[in-house]
């Protein structure tokens, strides 16, 4: 009997968790229009077009993005949403990943995402960065 509890009490929270999600979906997801470039540390070596990507520790399309992001030679600076937090909450990063193509000199997002990358969404931020 316990372990029927335990099963009914697990798929209950498995039906609230999707459901969560799917209502985050369905609002949509706002991405920041600006960002305090020197708070979050972009200095001259991230160049005029910098890259930040806001990543959480279980997050795998975070590590997709750091990998395509190496294996094009973009540099960026990854803040971890949990040892950052203040920085996450400051710039209305509420998931991840959020990869911002930004403007070092008035911290304007040119470019932003928020799903695992693609062919077209890497192309995009090299082309911002070496424009």
């Amino acid at each position: 009997m316990d372990r029927l509890l335990i099963v009914i009490a697990l798929l209950a929270l498995v039906g609230i968790v999707l459901g969560i999600r799917l209502a985050r979906r369905g609002r949509g997801t706002t991405l920041p229009s600006r960002v305090d470039a020197k708070r979050i540390g972009l200095d001259a070596g991230h160049g005029e077009t910098a890259v930040v990507a806001f990543s959480g520790p279980y997050c795998h399309a975070c590590q997709q993005w750091g990998a395509e992001l190496d294996a094009a030679g973009i540099a960026y600076r990854k803040i971890d949403v949990l040892q950052e937090a203040g920085l996450a909450r400051a710039h209305g990063v509420t998931h991840t990943p959020v990869v911002l193509v930004v403007d070092r000199a008035d911290g304007r997002v040119l470019q932003g995402y928020d799903t695992a990358p693609d062919a077209d969404s890497v192309e995009r931020v090299r082309a911002l960065v070496t424009a």
